[in-house]
């Protein structure tokens, strides 16, 4: 039985992880921000599974808090087998409508936490040669207008994850890169928006962005599960890939952005862009 730890594990990606992890016969560590003032989030893991699950209240940017989890991880359990970095959100609007307050709080949530979490559990992980997932996006490897922080944040997890790849393998410790493409998630609901002026610069794209972000929501998009089985049957795999993209549209961006030269890659982006976020507003 191994056992897992998830950030972010109260909805979206993080739920349905603990719930595949559960299932294949996983301990679970569950944890997520003010867990003790929502006794409802895990009531149904805690009354099915009460000797393979554990509920932490962890905010990744607290260093307090990822203190005590850890602590409390290796005097109940010991070790951790396997670390998913899902917690993050998305933050978008022009750079200069955002605040400085937003921007470092992106990074806080989505790279300091990552690094943080990590950092805490290394030890844990040297032990037992285990395995880190960190959540990226396909905003990861394509920027795109007015995601430029969280497309920042995502960057930063690619870099960090890539370098430690090759600075864990001695010690055992592999590491993924998952980038999802868009998923039937709360993600849009939990989505930050600049609140930019009517005499803001980009307030036309701006609009334009957000209104065609609202109607691809409404398609219900891929389903989630493709993500979180993906990921346990890439956990039971010997070896992990550097990187794992998930959805079609995740793929398709990738083969654009990868396979495309560059001139004509940008070339194809640059018209994407005019017709998305230039059009006249009606």
């Amino acid at each position: 039985m191994r056992t897992v730890l998830i950030t972010g594990a109260t909805s979206g990606f993080g739920k349905l992880l603990t719930e595949a992890f559960l299932q294949n016969g996983d301990y679970v560590i569950a944890t997520g921000r003010n867990l003790t003032e929502r006794n409802e989030v895990f009531s149904f893991e805690r009354k099915n599974h009460p000797d393979r699950f554990m509920e932490l209240t962890l905010d990744v940017t607290q260093k307090s808090e990822i203190a005590m989890a850890a602590a409390t991880v290796a005097n109940r359990l010991g070790t951790i087998d396997i670390l998913i970095n899902n917690a993050g959100y998305g933050l978008f609007g022009a750079l200069e409508d955002l605040t400085e307050e937003e921007i470092r709080y992106q990074m806080e949530v989505n790279f300091f936490g990552t690094v943080a979490v990590t950092r805490a559990f290394l030890p844990a992980l040297r032990q037992t040669q285990g395995k880190i997932f960190n959540f990226s996006s396909v905003f990861g490897f394509m920027g795109f207008p007015l995601t430029s922080l969280y497309c920042s944040s995502k960057y930063a997890v690619e870099g960090l994850t890539e370098s430690l790849r090759g600075e864990l393998a001695p010690f055992g410790v592999q590491v993924c890169l998952i980038e999802p493409g868009g998923f039937r998630t709360n993600f849009g609901s939990n989505l930050r928006w600049s609140s930019p002026g009517a005499q803001s610069a980009y307030h036309a794209q701006f609009m334009n962005y957000k209104d065609l972000h609202g109607k691809i929501s409404k398609r219900k998009p891929q389903q989630p599960s493709e993500v979180s089985e993906g990921i346990l049957r890439l956990s039971l795999q010997k070896r992990l890939p550097m990187r794992k993209v998930f959805g079609k549209d995740g793929r398709l961006s990738y083969f654009l952005k990868h396979c495309l030269p560059s001139r004509v890659y940008f070339t194809l982006m640059d018209r994407v862009f005019r017709m998305v976020f230039l059009k006249a507003q009606t």
